[in-house]
C-alpha cells in the first residue's frame, strides 16, 4: 500500500447510510503536546551530581609566631614560602529535591630558599638578618557540606513555604528552544564540618638549625550560596550555558576556637549540559593556636579547572 503523501490531511472512507458512494470524514489532528513536569523548574526534577576540580594557585600570606617569646614573622616574606604553588582542589554536589550534600578539599605545598631579611626566633632558631633560609609548607582541608535551596525565583515553588503551581505560568515558560532554563538563580544556605592541616618547617643552613609548626583543627561553619544559570539558547558558538556561582562560610576551630573562613567563587562555560570549562578564586583563612605558637595565615588565588554535571 502506497503511504500517504507527506503534507496532506488524513481521511477515513466511511459508507453513508442511503448511498451508494462513501463519504470522506475527517480525522482529528492530534492535540498539540503539553509541556513535560520535567520541563518545568522545580517540578520532578532528577537526581543531579555535579563536580568541579582543577588546580588552586593560592598564595600563602598572614604570620607565624612560633615558640615562647618567638618572633613574628611574616609568611610570604620572611620565611622563604613566598612563591605561589600549584595545588589540586576540588568539591562535588549531589542534588535532590531543595537539598544538596557533597564534600569538598585541597592539597598543597610550597618550598624556597632566601637570605633572612628580618632577625628573630622561629620556635628554637635563631636568625640573623642575612643567614641562609630554606623554608616549606604544606596544607590539606577534607570537608563535608550540606546546602537547603530556600529561594528559587523563577521555579514552581519558589519557597520551601510556597504552594505547589503558585509560580507555574513562569517556571514553565523560561526554557529555551535546546530544553534548558534560559535564567535560573537558586539561593541557598549552607553548612558543613572540615579537617584542617597545617605544617611549617623553617631551616637555618647558616647555623644548621631547624624549627617547625604542626597543627590539625576541626570546624564546624555556616554560610550562604548563591547558583545562576544563564542559558545561552545557541547564541554563543561552543557555549550552552554560563554558570555563575558563589559561596561563603564561617565557623570556630576545634579546640583552638578561632575562627576559620572560606570564599569560593566562579564561572563555568558549559559546552553541553554536563561538561565545561571554570574559572574562580578560592580563599581559605584560618587561626591555629598550639601553647605559645600561632599560625595566622591565608590561602588566596585563582582557580581553573573541569565542571561537570550528571
Amino acid at each position: 500500500m502506497q503511504a500517504p503523501e507527506t503534507g496532506r490531511s488524513l481521511s477515513t472512507a466511511v459508507a453513508s447510510p442511503g448511498t451508494s458512494g462513501t463519504v470522506a470524514t475527517p480525522v482529528a489532528a492530534p492535540a498539540a503536546e503539553t509541556p513535560s513536569a520535567a520541563r518545568i523548574l522545580g517540578v520532578d526534577e532528577r537526581v543531579a551530581v555535579t563536580a568541579d576540580v582543577g588546580v588552586w594557585v593560592p598564595r600563602l600570606t598572614g604570620t607565624a609566631q612560633v615558640g615562647s617569646g618567638g618572633t613574628q614573622f611574616q609568611l610570604d616574606s620572611d620565611l622563604a614560602v613566598q612563591d605561589s604553588e600549584a595545588a589540586i582542589a576540588g568539591e562535588f554536589a549531589v542534588a535532590s529535591g531543595r537539598w544538596r550534600v557533597g564534600g569538598m578539599g585541597y592539597s598543597v605545598s610550597g618550598s624556597g630558599s632566601q637570605s633572612a631579611p628580618t632577625a628573630g626566633t622561629f620556635g628554637s632558631t635563631a636568625i640573623a638578618v642575612g643567614d641562609q633560609l630554606k623554608g616549606s609548607y604544606s596544607s590539606w582541608m577534607a570537608g563535608a557540606e550540606a546546602a537547603y535551596l530556600l529561594w528559587r525565583p523563577v521555579a514552581d515553588e519558589p519557597w520551601p513555604w510556597s504552594a505547589e503551581g503558585s509560580n507555574r505560568e513562569q517556571a514553565t515558560a523560561d526554557f529555551g528552544t535546546n530544553g534548558r532554563p534560559l535564567f535560573d538563580a537558586q539561593f541557598l544556605l549552607l553548612g558543613g564540618v572540615l579537617a584542617l592541616h597545617y605544617e611549617q618547617d623553617l631551616t637555618n643552613t647558616t647555623t644548621a638549625s631547624s624549627s617547625g609548626f604542626d597543627r590539625t583543627v576541626a570546624c564546624v561553619y555556616g554560610g550562604a550560596g548563591i547558583d545562576v544559570r544563564l542559558g545561552l539558547d545557541g547564541r554563543v558558538p561552543l557555549v550552552q550555558d554560563v554558570r555563575i556561582y558563589g559561596n561563603a562560610g564561617v565557623g570556630p576551630s576545634i579546640p583552638d576556637g578561632e575562627v576559620i573562613w572560606m570564599v569560593r567563587v566562579g564561572v563555568a562555560l558549559l559546552i553541553d549540559e554536563n561538561i565545561g570549562v571554570e574559572f574562580g578564586y578560592r580563599l581559605f583563612d584560618f587561626n591555629l593556636v598550639d601553647g605559645p605558637s600561632e599560625v595566622d595565615a591565608g590561602l588566596r588565588g585563582l582557580f581553573g579547572g573541569v565542571a561537570v554535571k550528571f
